[in-house]
């Protein structure tokens, strides 16, 4: 590896993320240890997520949401699985007709849905 693969800000690509959920989990007055308990997670795992350096699965983020009652879509936006130039979007027809077909999916199935959303975007040709 080359000295620039360890860029500050490449290894802190969830900076956001980071920031925000130590920020509140420090609101509510849970340590490291309490926390990673109540996700199931290992301590190690909240630490690397609370630097910056990982990006939590969309189970994960879920979980954290729930857990700090932070709301999905920010954390999901902060995860980048979801593109903030999508808010700039002028919906049509078409966005309409879609976003009706996927209404009345559980959690379960939306987390299903992003993962392959995800999978998809990583198999684009750059």
């Amino acid at each position: 590896m080359t000295n620039l693969d360890h860029r500050p800000d490449k290894d802190r690509q969830y900076s956001g993320l980071a920031n925000l959920v130590k920020k509140v989990r420090l609101e509510k007055k849970l340590s490291q240890r309490e926390f990673s308990r109540m996700l199931g997670m290992s301590n190690a795992y909240v630490a690397h997520l609370e630097s910056g350096k990982i990006q939590p699965s969309v189970k994960t983020l879920r979980n954290i949401s729930k857990t700090l009652g932070l709301p999905y879509n920010r954390l999901a936006l902060l995860a980048k699985y979801i593109d903030h130039s999508i808010f700039n979007q002028p919906v049509n027809a078409d966005d309409s007709i879609r976003i009706r077909a996927i209404a009345d999916l559980t959690d379960e199935e939306w987390q299903s849905v992003l993962d392959y959303v995800n999978y998809v975007r990583t198999k684009r040709k750059i």
